[in-house]
């Protein structure tokens, strides 16, 4: 099993969503005003900024977290790399997961 920690813009949440339900991720734990500083610059809810974050992690087993890490690599390649310079603002990390309770 792997834990997916999706970090992305608000302001492209639909389209996390979308991505989700297309794969089939129907459990997954959402945190939204995540702020920080990163290689997107940063992200702060603030008048000058971009916006904040938002995290998703979803527990999925393994050929799934696969198909949806391809799914997501796919949609940041079609949205391009670059947005105002930066970064386009979506990032996953995959980590080992195991449920113990």
């Amino acid at each position: 099993m792997k834990m997916l920690m999706i970090v992305f813009r608000e302001s492209i949440v639909q389209h996390i969503h979308a991505l989700l339900k297309e794969y089939d991720v129907t459990s997954f734990s959402e945190i939204h005003n995540v702020e920080g500083q990163g290689e997107t610059g940063p992200a702060v809810k603030a008048f000058f900024s971009p916006g904040a974050n938002c995290m998703i992690l979803a527990a999925v087993p393994e050929p799934a977290a696969a198909r949806l890490i391809e799914g997501f690599t796919r949609f940041r390649e079609e949205h391009g790399l670059l947005v105002h310079g930066n970064t386009f603002p979506l990032h996953v990390f995959a980590l080992p997961c195991e449920k113990v309770v």
